[in-house]
């Protein structure tokens, strides 16, 4: 059985869609010998997939432990062409069809993820695609399924303050031969939620009250991960964003100082929202270098990084679709069948 397929998509200027959005197009298919074909069927969906390995029982003589958990966006489906008498059967041709479908207003952008940091390897993506499928007649399962993968952005839904916030932190050193024994951090943001591209921008006052010098202080973005498997297993992983960090000189004891900070977020940077196996966080992380044997006084404050919903536009592309034939072979995999391997996985850093 031969069937040629090409999936055209009408896409945006930058490639991509929006939560809301029309995702619509034209298939063109075809037959080289006349084929009994069941149902004819269109579809658009969306799905995420999450397997955790925790190598913590392979280190204790146990296999590796592993934690799942799926989550579906979107599922639509069109009947094209039925056949169910079984006494029509697809002549040799080709043939066309329009689709044109909607996604929910609510629904994460496209994601992938594949880390490893610790005891834990994690997999994740978050995936949409346009298919089509036709479903044979007979014993033997001759299905056959199409994919066109189409890229999601999404945006946020405020959920920290609008208004200006203030946030403190006391860390009490342990003294016996000094009442001053403080370190006292108090940060100004005026702005808490950041549109995709643009500055984190906040003045932070670090106290020194102790017999100490404060080696330096360390202001950072910081970028977290959380992951939900079945059940009650959530891993997070974090990590410090390249060139987001501000570094300031020593405070002596009884100082007190004040820092303006702008940390230019790489546009690459969004907030992760409105899934359950998986969201990605900000955080600004403020370090204040207490000599040994001390732990240094930290504070850090949340971040919602991205364009807020309904503030994004669409820009459709009206290119005319490829004017060749892309024959797609092969079919797709199930759910989750892909993501088991576990020996590619990349180092957190």
């Amino acid at each position: 059985m031969g069937i040629h397929c090409e999936i055209n998509l009408h896409k945006r200027a930058d490639g991509a869609f929006v939560p809301g959005s029309v995702v619509s197009g034209t298939i063109k298919y075809g037959v080289d010998v006349p084929t009994e074909f069941k149902k004819i069927t269109v579809s658009l969906k969306g799905n995420g997939f999450l397997i955790i390995h925790d190598r913590q029982a392979k280190n204790k003589g146990r296999a590796v432990d592993s934690y799942r958990n799926s989550e579906d966006y979107v599922d639509i489906d069109n009947v094209i062409y039925t056949n169910e008498k079984k006494d029509n059967p697809l002549p040799i041709g080709m043939y066309e069809t329009q689709f044109c479908f909607k996604l929910p207003e609510e629904v994460p952008a496209s994601f992938k993820y594949q880390k490893r940091a610790a005891r834990y390897r994690v997999r994740c993506y978050i995936e949409y695609y346009v298919r089509i499928k036709f479903e044979t007649i007979g014993l033997f399962n001759l299905n056959k399924k199409f994919k066109k993968e189409i890229t999601v952005v999404s945006g946020i839904k405020p959920r920290l303050p609008t208004d200006p916030v203030i946030y403190g932190e006391v860390k009490k050193l342990l003294s016996l031969f000094s009442k001053n024994n403080t370190v006292d951090i108090k940060v100004n943001v005026p702005k808490s939620v950041i549109s995709t591209g643009g500055k984190i921008e906040f003045s932070y006052e670090i106290f020194n009250d102790t017999n100490l010098t404060i080696k330096g202080v360390e202001a950072k973005l910081v970028e977290l991960h959380t992951f939900k498997s079945h059940g009650s297993k959530e891993v997070e992983m974090s990590k410090d964003i390249k060139d987001t960090d501000s570094k300031t000189g020593s405070i002596a004891s009884g100082e007190k100082k004040t820092i303006d900070v702008v940390i230019n977020v790489p546009s690459e940077r969004t907030s992760l929202e409105h899934s359950k196996i998986v969201s990605r966080e900000y955080f600004v992380h403020i370090e204040a270098i207490i000599p040994f044997p001390h732990w240094n006084a930290v504070l850090k404050f949340p971040v919602q990084i991205g364009d807020v919903m309904g503030n994004i536009h669409e820009s459709e592309n009206n290119d005319a679709p490829p004017s060749y034939w892309e024959v797609m072979m092969g079919d797709e995999k199930e759910k989750g069948e892909e993501i088991d391997d576990v020996d590619d996985f990349e180092d957190e850093s």
